[in-house]
């Protein structure tokens, strides 16, 4: 519940980095003015919205495999929060400064720390076996973990693609949220999981 509300809160403060300008007009052609102004923030705002949902769609996953946690696991669990919590902070930095090489290197590069930060949770809850609530077949955890290490790599190869064309690596961020969209092996196990009650 804690991760939830802490993803939560990160995605709705994305939002909160779109600025209304002060001066304006209400008429077509100043609300069409407006859109423009605000249209990169709007891009960025998106782009890290559909990154958080697809983190806590990874993260949702490897909880529900969980029956119990231990103190190691909740510490790697608040480095990935962490990281999280950054992204409202690298969004806006993205939306004023979207051509800059260093800006987007700071925002992949978070990207790729949240990703390894989720593939060491699921790494360390699969060699601690106690904490697992059934027994998880080799295929189902060679696939989540190849869905969330892509990430990281996708996201490393936007990083250099931005030294040579800015927009490319910035539609290159879009690749690793779309891995999660469907996971037909993962949602068919999830149905064998035992359910309290």
């Amino acid at each position: 519940m804690f991760s939830d509300g802490i993803l939560a809160v990160v995605a709705t403060l994305l939002v909160l980095g779109i600025e209304v300008p002060e001066e304006h007009r209400f008429s077509e052609e100043g609300l069409l003015s407006f859109l423009a102004k605000i249209k990169h923030d709007v891009g960025a705002y998106a782009l890290s919205f559909l990154i958080v949902c697809s983190y806590w769609i990874e993260h949702h996953v490897i909880c529900l495999y969980l029956q119990l946690a231990n103190r190691v696991f909740s510490w790697l669990n608040f480095v990935f929060l962490f990281f999280v919590t950054l992204i409202p902070f690298a969004t806006k930095l993205l939306a004023v400064y979207r051509q800059d090489f260093f800006v987007v290197l700071i925002y992949g590069l978070l990207q790729v720390a949240c990703g390894v930060s989720l593939a060491v949770m699921w790494w360390y809850a699969n060699t601690h076996h106690l904490m697992l609530a059934m027994q998880i077949d080799d295929r189902i955890r060679r696939s989540l973990s190849i869905r969330i290490l892509l990430g990281p790599v996708i996201n490393l190869a936007a990083v250099a693609v931005s030294y040579v064309y800015v927009p490319v690596a910035l539609a290159m961020f879009v690749g690793a949220p779309l891995l999660n969209l469907s996971h037909r092996r993962i949602d068919a196990n999830l149905r064998e999981l035992p359910t309290e009650g």
